[in-house]
């Protein structure tokens, strides 16, 4: 065999027995590493370094900003906004710095931009409906009553019953009788009854509904409203201005004496309100002595019938007044099914409340009971 052929047949030999060293060599190793290592073991995902999320300064002071408004602290909160960039930061925590900022403002015309900006931004965001609300208000005591109505139209009844939603609803039905629609305003706060009746704004609806109606000239529909936040709240935050509002509703109804003797109640009730000093403004004098539970719109009624069904106590009110009986009302008691009970008259006295009685029972055969008002 040549020399340089035997030379090159050498090397490759000598490749061959370096390679299947090395592969005898890693095949040692790896039956060495396992026969260290326990069954199972091998197969085991490395355990994760622990490790704390980092926070921005700008994600920090959002947070801490959101805590001050929480505390009634503004001027902290606007502090700690001041510099904060949205735009370097998540959505979610951009959305709550963009709202933060608009209830921070300096002014409230910086509010109702960043309202608006924030609204644009984020159409849908978590804190729609209470930038939604709080603009709308901002609006209305502007006197901007349109688009406060405008704005409040995401409030619909029937589906209301959180908070915000309620409130949301009172003051749509407040911006529709503030551009001039009373009997709108009256029927759209009637179909929010289901929503407001019970709740904590409550109070306010019935005045609400009280002043639309007087607005819409429906006095007796007045009437009924104030009776009930006199009846269930006589201390409450409307009481002074129910008690005044019941004297004009009686007065357009010609029940002038009925209306003098409410006056009298506010001057005696609630003798520091604005209304006590109406009242003496219209020459009305307080009594020596307050009278307790002096009632509202005279003494005594009788009550005529009592239903389940609210169509029978409107059929038998229609019967009353073709009887030519005056001052009507239907009242829905509180019951878990309620029961309609229909009343009328008002008087100072028993006596004249069973005149009526008597009169009725004879002429028509109807059953009564005298009741207070």
């Amino acid at each position: 065999m040549p020399l340089l052929l035997r030379v090159v047949v050498g090397r490759v030999s000598a490749r061959r027995a370096a390679r299947s060293a090395g592969v005898v060599l890693a095949l040692f190793l790896a039956a060495y590493a396992g026969a260290r290592t326990r069954p199972g073991e091998r197969f085991k995902q490395p355990a994760p370094v622990a490790g704390s999320p980092r926070t921005s300064p700008e994600e920090r002071r959002v947070e801490d900003a959101r805590k001050a408004v929480e505390r009634g602290q503004i001027e902290d909160a606007r502090a700690f906004l001041k510099g904060v960039d949205p735009a370097r930061l998540p959505r979610a925590l951009a959305e709550d710095a963009s709202y933060l900022a608009a209830l921070t403002g300096e002014n409230a015309a910086t509010s109702d931009r960043l309202l608006d900006e924030y609204l644009q931004n984020f159409p849908r965001g978590v804190h729609r409906r209470e930038a939604t609300l709080v603009l709308a208000r901002s609006r209305y005591a502007q006197g901007d009553y349109r688009a406060a109505e405008n704005l409040l139209s995401i409030f619909s009844p029937g589906v209301e019953r959180d908070p915000v939603g309620r409130e949301g609803l009172l003051w749509r039905g407040l911006a529709q009788m503030g551009r001039g629609d009373a009997a709108g305003a009256l029927q759209f706060l009637n179909s929010a009854k289901e929503d407001l009746d019970g709740s904590t704004k409550e109070e306010g609806y019935y005045f609400a509904m009280a002043q639309a109606a007087l607005r819409a000239s429906k006095p007796q529909d007045a009437v009924d409203a104030l009776k009930t936040i006199l009846a269930r709240h006589p201390r409450g935050d409307y009481a002074p201005q129910a008690l005044y509002a019941m004297g004009i509703a009686l007065e357009t109804m010609g029940r002038n004496t009925d209306a003098s003797a409410v006056f009298r109640q506010v001057a005696q009730r609630f003798p520091e309100s604005y209304e006590a000093t109406r009242a003496r403004d219209r020459g009305i004098r307080p009594a020596g002595t307050e009278t307790p539970g002096l009632p509202i719109g005279g003494g005594y009624a009788i009550q005529v019938g009592a239903f389940t069904r609210h169509e029978l106590a409107d059929a038998l009110s229609r019967d009353l007044r073709r009887a030519g009986v005056s001052d009507i009302s239907v009242i829905e008691g509180r019951e878990n099914q309620p029961i309609y009970r229909v009343r009328a008259g008002a008087f100072a006295t028993r006596d004249e409340a069973r005149a009526l009685g008597e009169r009725l029972r004879r002429e028509r055969g109807f059953s009564y009971t005298i009741v207070p008002r």
